[in-house]
């Protein structure tokens, strides 16, 4: 409480930040002798040079005039209000990826929902921005009523905590990435994981889509998927799975493929056996067995250890085929081709292909043509039927000029196949009647049991030569 005179206190606020007046009609000071105040102009203009030499902020002068005019007495009455101080504000890290990445099936556009697609990982890409640092805001200090300075809370700057393979750059402020991969936070760091590893590749997981290397402790299921951007490595088995990389792939156990692509690589593959499986490699393939299988590599394809079995189904390799056993005393029909380029070998089946179906079409189109023609000579050729033969004659002439690029390529593609024989067959022990071997565009069937022998081209023909290693 401050007393400016006899019969006028004010009282400020513990704040410091509002002042009320209160003007008595009779004295509190009981030792001024007077019953009542009077109040005239130049007392007024007295009092309130004191409040203002008291109250040096937010006074609301008008307002003190107010109560001695409108004889607003023995009222607390607010006429002072000071400055709040406007706190910091506390700084915080901007993350460029979901925290929280929930586990949640996709739903497609037909309204089902396909659960095998669960979206576990962050991916993200060597230099991407994964996170930045906001600093706190600087607040702004306060008054109290009297003058006096309020100061604010000043805001707290959070630490950017940062680990493997994450880089800080030179502003101080902003996280990117120094590899691709999964970025996440682990014990409260950012940081990018190159090697994404799982139990298994289930509907716990769902198909996994990673920019770096996989690696499945057990076993790839039914239906799943892994593609990714390094090596896969699964220490089990791949059973009726898909894998797309471009690094090696690694399976210890084996491939279990149900008839299906189970392996499409733009490195080596190296497993245990591989089954009723389709497999694409850029490279090398190696596996101890490989039964009733397409099988197409543009390196080798090398069976190793007891077995070293190929039965069944084709085996294509750019380079050689090594292997202990080849086919069975059953006869199994099993092809061997070297010396190819398995896409370029693919292309040539696919060129052939195309090129019947468009003989075929060209053909049907030359035949309507001939009856449309005949009905035009004889003039009874309607309106709608001159509009078809206009149609036609267009069809005919994209046909054909179709036909003539294909027949060229398919020309093309032969002659480079003619020209890449050089692909050998090795076999350590035994191969049976029933198998046929294929080099460049020379072929043959084993027609009895041979042991220990080489296949080679040479001048055309397919040649069995002795082993050797």
């Amino acid at each position: 409480m401050y007393k400016i005179s006899p019969n006028v206190n004010i009282e400020v606020t513990k704040d410091g930040l509002k002042a009320y007046i209160i003007v008595w009609d009779e004295p509190k000071d009981y030792s001024v002798n007077t019953d009542k105040f009077e109040f005239d102009q130049r007392t007024i203009e007295e009092i309130i040079g004191k409040v203002k030499e008291f109250l040096k902020v937010g006074l609301k002068e008008d307002k003190l005039w107010n109560i001695f005019s409108d004889e607003l007495f023995n009222e607390k009455i607010l006429i002072a209000e000071g400055i709040t101080p406007i706190d910091g504000k506390d700084g915080y890290i901007k993350y460029h990826f979901d925290l929280e990445k929930k586990i949640s099936p996709k739903v497609l556009e037909d309204g089902t929902v396909d659960y095998r697609e669960l979206d576990i990982i962050r991916n993200v890409k060597k230099g991407d921005i994964l996170a930045e640092l906001i600093p706190a805001k600087e607040g702004k200090s306060g008054s109290k009523v009297t003058g006096e300075p309020i100061p604010y809370k000043k805001g707290r700057t959070p630490l950017l905590k940062y680990g493997k393979n994450v880089r800080l750059l030179e502003d101080g402020v902003t996280l990117v990435a120094e590899k691709d991969g999964h970025v996440e936070v682990k014990n409260g760091k950012v940081v990018v994981l190159d090697v994404f590893e799982v139990e298994n590749v289930d509907n716990k997981v769902g198909n996994i889509y990673f920019n770096g290397t996989v690696v499945v402790r057990k076993n790839v299921y039914n239906g799943y998927q892994i593609k990714a951007n390094g090596d896969v490595i699964v220490n089990g088995i791949i059973e009726g799975a898909y894998v797309e990389n471009e690094g090696d792939v690694v399976v210890k156990r084996g491939i279990q493929g149900h008839n299906k692509l189970t392996i499409n690589s733009a490195g080596n593959v190296t497993t245990g056996f591989i089954e009723n499986a389709i497999i694409n490699s850029k490279k090398s393939i190696r596996a101890e067995a490989i039964m009733h299988s397409n099988v197409y590599s543009n390196g080798d394809i090398i069976l190793i250890g007891k077995k070293g079995l190929i039965v069944g189904g084709i085996c294509r390799a750019g380079g050689n085929i090594h292997a202990k056993t080849i086919g069975s005393s059953m006869a199994t029909k099993t092809v061997l081709e070297v010396g190819i380029d398995p896409d370029l070998k693919k292309r040539y089946e696919e060129l052939s292909e195309q090129i019947k179906t468009a003989e075929d079409n060209l053909d049907k189109v030359i035949k309507s043509l001939e009856i449309l023609n005949r009905l035009k000579t004889a003039n009874r050729l309607d309106n709608k039927n001159t509009e078809m033969l206009s149609k036609l004659l267009k069809t005919r002439e994209t046909l054909e000029s179709q036909l003539m690029e294909l027949k060229e390529e398919y020309q093309f593609t032969k002659s480079k196949i003619d020209n890449l024989s050089n692909g050998k067959i090795k076999v350590s022990d035994t191969v049976y009647p029933g198998v046929r071997i294929v080099i460049g565009n020379s072929s043959m069937t084993v027609r009895d049991e041979l042991k220990r022998c080489t296949f080679y081209r040479d001048e055309g023909e397919i040649r069995i030569g002795p082993y050797w290693e």
